[in-house]
């Protein structure tokens, strides 16, 4: 028997699993997916998670300022570590990745072959999220430094042009990912983010296109999460169905891998 079953079974047996509620703050890039997989979870078990979404970093600040939940899954793995090494959190394993891709504005066809050269275009306005407060820039910035191997002096052009338009604080207000706006509103030609996210976007905005960035640039990604504590068995039991089956199949309708 799954682990995770065998303690939702303790739970329903103490009485305990009625009543169970958690808090979760995850990774923006995320919310599609953990919503279904969250009321997946409640259907199984009758545990209510409460999920909030926002840039991992500024999750992260939150929960060292000690505001802290259940669950906390990042876009990287760095800030889990830190909570852990500073004693708020209590153990993180993987879970999903991504990798990033290439949006284009509609009127704008992406070019597979041409996109290193479409983002060092002058005249494309180049959309990515803040490095530091989120991983989807730290990505993006690890994404310039493998062009500038290319191609001298791409990461000052690129680092200087970039619009950081995302991924700069936690809206509780936001219930959508955020690049369909950023196009609505005419702010950016272009914008590097996780492939799932260029996904959803597209079925947003007629006429947007994206494509994945070449393996001799791109960056793999990996989603971590990490629990408070231990003994908490629902949020345990949560984690080990993240890591299954069903949850598996959610990631991979939404693009994870």
């Amino acid at each position: 028997m799954k682990k995770w079953i065998v303690g939702l079974l303790v739970l329903a047996q103490t009485g305990v699993l009625q009543a169970a509620e958690l808090r979760l703050f995850a990774a923006g890039s995320l919310r599609l997916a953990m919503d279904e997989v969250i009321q997946s979870f409640k259907q199984e078990s009758g545990v209510i998670i409460t999920p909030l979404y926002g840039p991992s970093g500024e999750l992260r600040k939150q929960i060292e300022g000690g505001d802290v939940p259940a669950i906390f899954a990042s876009a990287s793995a760095e800030h889990v570590d830190k909570l852990v090494k500073n004693g708020k959190m209590a153990a993180s394993t993987v879970f999903a990745k991504n990798s990033l891709c290439l949006m284009m504005r509609p009127g704008l066809k992406v070019d597979n072959a041409k996109l290193v050269e479409t983002i060092l275009d002058p005249t494309v306005r180049l959309g990515t999220s803040k490095p530091k407060s989120d991983p989807a820039g730290d990505y993006t910035w690890q994404l310039f430094e493998a062009v500038e191997k290319q191609k001298t002096g791409a990461f000052t052009i690129l680092s200087d042009k970039a619009l950081q338009l995302t991924g700069t604080e936690i809206s509780k207000s936001q219930k959508t990912l955020p690049y369909a706006e950023q196009f609505r509103e005419k702010k950016v030609d272009a914008f590097i983010s996780y492939c799932t996210n260029a996904a959803a976007t597209a079925k947003e905005i007629d006429g947007l296109s994206y494509a994945r960035f070449d393996d001799s640039v791109n960056v793999s990604t990996a989603y971590v999460v990490g629990i408070a504590n231990v003994g908490d068995t629902a949020a345990t039991a949560f984690v080990d169905f993240l890591k299954g089956q069903k949850a598996k199949e959610i990631f991979d309708k939404y693009g994870f891998k």
